[in-house]
């Protein structure tokens, strides 16, 4: 009997627990010693992740030259510059910045390589581990994603339509010469069209006297910080790009880009001896850099015109002279044009058609 009332007073105890609250569950049969109470969380499956790798195109072994050349295809054919109202395509161009952001960063690719995309995903987007882990395991994750301001995927992709990961673009243009303006050397001027910097704002991309404000999303910190059980993840600020400020108004001109399209004047020194197809590189000359740090190279592809009397070879030069008869059988002198004006050349009895006669040290320069 003692037993049985025992037993009842158990149930009834229980039964009490279970209607007290809109959230009361049953007491366990077993609890260990010392256990702190268990927690209870409700969540949704989530949708499977599609792999990074797969996203990019690329195979797991590729390599990061190869991940950088598939990202900058997928950003150009996808940005949202070029697709404007295409959700999809937006959608996508989402998916491409997440998977380069990781694949990119070598030790963001050992730690997804090892535990898969899903996991690296939910903890990523805040969902931690499969029990929702607290306290006691330290933070993992803190030296892969680092601590510190970095420029982010904003600024990386002020550059995804250049030639080049940062800097402004190379620009190639052509320069005809006459044919004694490459032999001797001369200047020139070259206009062409490229990116300038914006005058209105002197490359600011805000009008003057604007004054940017702390970024709300990250508190002026530059970037954003999730915490996800023991996991501690950082990545840059979307909305300030890392640079934990924003402004509200762009310059009119620019619109916020920094540069803008107009005519770029650069003058440069042909040096003699310049040949047909030679191609010179003038350092920083090119398209501006909208960050104002680093312009891109002019290259400029040299067309030499041909000449009514002289033909080059290299450094040779090359000149027809007629002789008579009487001058080519008994010999004689005949006047023969050189770049430095005529000369007097002794002919040689028994001179034949087509024979030559090297005069030293009257040829062009040579560029080395």
């Amino acid at each position: 009997a003692s037993s049985s009332a025992r037993s009842s007073s158990l149930h009834a105890s229980r039964a009490h627990r279970a209607r007290w609250g809109d959230a009361a569950r049953a007491a366990p049969s077993w609890r260990p010693p010392f256990s702190s109470p268990s927690r209870f969380f409700h969540g949704t499956r989530p949708v499977a992740v599609r792999d990074y790798y797969d996203v990019l195109g690329v195979r797991k072994d590729a390599g990061q030259g190869e991940i950088k050349k598939a990202y900058y295809a997928l950003a150009k054919k996808l940005h949202p510059d070029t697709n404007k109202g295409d959700a999809d395509a937006e959608k996508k161009f989402q998916e491409v910045q997440k998977a380069y952001e990781t694949l990119k960063d070598e030790e963001k690719k050992a730690v997804y390589d090892q535990v898969g995309p899903d996991q690296y995903e939910r903890a990523a987007a805040g969902g931690g581990g499969a029990g929702g882990f607290e306290g006691g395991f330290g933070n993992p994750f803190e030296d892969i994603f680092g601590t510190g301001r970095t420029g982010g995927m904003n600024d990386f992709l002020r550059n995804i339509f250049k030639d080049r990961e940062s800097g402004g673009q190379d620009v190639k243009v052509k320069l005809e010469l006459s044919f004694m303006e490459a032999v001797e050397g001369c200047k020139k001027t070259i206009n062409f069209q490229t990116l300038v910097t914006c005058e209105t704002c002197n490359g600011a991309g805000v009008p003057a006297g604007t004054k940017p404000e702390t970024c709300l999303a990250c508190r002026g910190s530059g970037y954003m910080v999730l915490q996800t059980g023991p996991f501690r993840m950082q990545s840059t600020c979307t909305q300030c790009g890392g640079s934990g400020k924003t402004v509200k108004d762009f310059c009119k001109s620019c619109r916020g880009k920094k540069v803008v399209p107009g005519i770029k004047t650069v003058s440069i020194d042909i040096a003699p001896g310049t040949d047909d197809e030679d191609v010179m590189k003038v350092l920083r000359s090119g398209q501006a850099d909208p960050d104002g740090l680093r312009a891109g190279d002019l290259y400029v592809a040299i067309k030499v015109r041909e000449d009514p009397v002289f033909r080059r070879e290299k450094g040779d030069i090359h000149v027809d002279a007629v002789l008579n008869v009487t001058q080519a059988i008994l010999g004689g002198t005949v006047q023969v044009p050189t770049l430095a004006g005529d000369v007097v050349l002794k002919v040689k009895p028994g001179t034949q058609p087509g024979q030559k006669v090297v005069l030293r040290g009257k040829g062009a320069y040579t560029v080395t």
